[in-house]
């Protein structure tokens, strides 16, 4: 694989660097907050049932699809991260810069997350595996849990975390500043 020409940190400058820490720091501390103060499969109305907080664990991906894939969903998820940020080295004028930091932000919240056993009412440990299934829990941490018009796919919208609201934002942010006539002629 050969590197892109241009210098990695003028496209990484770090104050975007910055801000992808700080969205990382962002989610993971609200995933923490949420796993000491919750029971798994707890649910807070905060704005009915409407908007509550709900502690969920995600082992598969996109929208819990697949669940129990805690490893397959690692390995992607890491794969995915060395993809973007190459590709982002390499196309450093595609798209606004702000869409990829939080994309970035995003992407490593969730990637570190699943390196952690989650301990409902305690905190979490290093590991990939619970020692007490039931009470310890693998996968994402989701928390974000909002009523969905049942007639649209879902009962409830899949409970998301900050960091999935992240790379959602980034991807908006993306589509709209992305010239894609420029992507056809590379």
């Amino acid at each position: 694989m050969k590197l892109p020409n241009t210098p990695f940190f003028s496209v990484f400058k770090p104050g975007y660097l910055a801000f992808v820490a700080f969205g990382l720091f962002l989610d993971l501390l609200t995933k923490y907050i949420i796993i000491t103060k919750m029971y798994a499969h707890e649910s807070i109305p905060v704005l009915g049932d409407f908007f509550r907080l709900s502690l969920t664990f995600n082992t598969g991906f996109v929208f819990g699809l697949f669940q129990d894939n805690a490893l397959p969903s690692l390995f992607a998820t890491g794969f995915a991260i060395i993809f973007l940020i190459f590709y982002r080295w390499q196309n450093s004028d595609l798209g606004n810069v702000w869409g990829w930091n939080f994309v970035m932000a995003g992407a490593f919240g969730n990637f570190i997350d699943k390196f952690f056993v989650k301990i409902p009412g305690t905190g979490f440990r290093f590991g990939f595996t619970p020692d007490k299934p039931g009470i310890e829990y693998i996968g994402v941490v989701d928390f974000l849990d909002f009523e969905w018009p049942d007639f649209l796919l879902f009962d409830r919208w899949p409970a998301f975390n900050v960091a999935d609201s992240c790379v959602s934002i980034g991807i908006v942010i993306l589509l709209f500043t992305m010239d894609w006539k420029e992507l056809d002629k590379k």
